[in-house]
């Protein structure tokens, strides 16, 4: 029996071994540089960059060669300033040392939209030349819910720049890995699942709103954004795995139908499996190889998988699953499949991508 609705569990209590809430952020920033010596941190505006640059956090893990340039971070679950951005693309762009550009990336959520808009205002008033592509890449938010303002941005993000960060290491212009970027959100979807909802470190001991027993929520946000629905009692993992697949590949949804699959003929996709925060690799591995069986039975061949808590909910127990539809063989566009599989497999140095 399937519910629409939730109804309000109890609060519990849980625990995050923090020191003062108000420097999560910077101290979790400052320990990712430690670890790796290819990044550096400039805590003002909470950007983490590379050291090869003259001057939840859910992006810093993917800073490094061949990858990001910076990560900035708002406090979490929040956008970071329009000043931050800002000093994030003069980073980008030091003075007397040559540049194609910026790209700057977000999730397609308001703030961030807002704040990025402002501080790309003032770098184009400034002479900086930088390109902003919002990405939003959740199914579980309808084209009718979602209107204007479009899908949710998951872990979409991280398949996009994967490719438009070593097409721009090759020293592709700014517009064509902007085009690549736009060209995968578009033929990108992701469908994630919640075990249990997720609470924020703003103390040492805080309240969780918890799941009802037995019950897991399907389509539930990053930030704990309503689901597309409550599912209970829990069904099976191949059950499950079935309907999170058919969600993303089902053209004939005038909804849901984001991914232009070809109605007539054979696809390849990249997928990559998801941890929401806690769910460990022997759960992922045990839904990648259902989704890979369920994806080659309606003709979609995978040609790549990566697997792992890229985009993380602090501790949340769940998964998801992005699909990205590679380029056909014959398709003509501004990737080809070969380029793009080629761009995947490329090295990167940084402390947060599964190679």
């Amino acid at each position: 029996m399937a519910a629409d609705t939730l109804t309000k569990q109890p609060a519990r209590e849980t625990f995050h071994f923090i020191n003062d809430p108000g420097d999560a952020i910077n101290e979790a920033a400052i320990g990712l540089t430690e670890h790796n010596p290819n990044l550096s941190y400039s805590p003002t505006h909470k950007i983490v960059y590379r050291s090869d640059l003259d001057a939840e956090p859910m992006f810093a893990g993917f800073v490094g060669p061949s990858f990001l340039s910076c990560s900035v971070s708002g406090n979490i679950f929040a956008s970071p300033t329009a000043a931050q951005i800002f000093a994030a693309i003069q980073l980008c762009q030091p003075p007397n040392a040559p540049s194609k550009g910026t790209l700057v990336v977000c999730g397609n959520y308001t703030g961030d939209i807002l704040n990025a808009g402002l501080a790309i205002t003032r770098a184009t008033a400034a002479g900086y030349k930088v390109r902003f592509i919002p990405v939003g890449d959740d199914v579980a938010v309808g084209k009718k819910k979602g209107g204007k303002v479009g899908r949710r941005g998951l872990s979409g993000h991280v398949v996009g720049l994967k490719i438009a960060c070593a097409l721009a290491d090759q020293g592709e212009s700014l517009e064509r890995v902007g085009d690549v970027m736009e060209y995968i959100a578009a033929n990108s979807g992701t469908i994630a699942v919640a075990f249990d909802r997720v609470a924020l470190p703003n103390n040492v001991i805080t309240e969780i709103q918890t799941l009802p027993p037995a019950t897991i929520e399907l389509g539930l946000g990053c930030h704990g954004e309503p689901g597309l629905r409550s599912i209970s009692p829990v069904p099976s993992p191949e059950s499950l795995t079935k309907e999170m697949i058919t969600l993303l590949t089902d053209t004939s949804d005038p909804d849901r139908g984001f991914i232009p699959f070809p109605k007539n003929g054979k696809s390849e996709t990249v997928l990559l499996v998801n941890s929401s925060g806690s769910t460990s690799d022997e759960v992922l591995a045990r839904f990648a190889e259902l989704a890979i069986e369920e994806l080659e039975s309606r003709g979609i061949t995978i040609r790549r998988l990566t697997l792992g808590p890229m985009v993380t909910s602090l501790k949340q127990s769940g998964f998801g699953f992005t699909v990205w539809r590679l380029p056909g063989f014959e398709e003509k566009g501004v990737l080809s499949r070969d380029e793009a599989l080629t761009c995947w497999d490329r090295k990167v140095e940084t402390a947060a991508w599964r190679q």
